[in-house]
Order: C-alpha cells, then structure tokens, then sequence
C-alpha cells in the first residue's frame, strides 16, 4: 500500500533556518552568561555582560536582515 505523506522540502538557508539560527545563537549566548556568574571566576560580571551584549546584537541582526530581505523581495515583484 502507497504511503500518503507529502515530502516538504527544507528551509536550508532560507528566512526559517536564519530566524532559527539567530534564536539558537542568542539562547547560546545567554546561556554562556549564566554559566559564567553561576562559575564565577575572574571578571565574571563583565563576561555575562558582554555575551548578553552579543545576543542583543545577534537578535538585532537579524532583525535587520530580515527587513532588508522583505524590502528586496518587494522591489523585485514591483510593488514598491
């Protein structure tokens, strides 16, 4: 008997996968800040702080990026 599942082609490198790429990197970050005061050591403090920092920036990126997609896509169907 036939199977009647459909094959959905992947997101690689599409808009999902970079939308979930950013999120992983800035819950990685965030997570490497909370590791660092938990651990402690020498200038913890200022470590979380700066891999808090770099997941603002990750999350800021794409943010970007993706008005910058959304901008281009509509120039090339005309609608701008």
């Amino acid at each position: 008997m036939a199977s009647g599942t459909l094959v959905k082609p992947l997101d690689v490198g599409g808009p999902i996968s970079r939308r979930a790429a950013a999120l992983a990197n800035a819950k990685w970050f965030r997570a490497l800040a909370w590791r660092t005061l938990r651990d402690g050591g020498p200038q913890a403090e200022l470590r979380a702080a700066n891999a808090r920092a770099a997941a603002r920036i990750i999350l800021k990126q794409a943010k970007r990026e993706a008005v910058v997609a959304s901008l281009a896509r509509a120039a090339l169907e005309g609608h701008v």
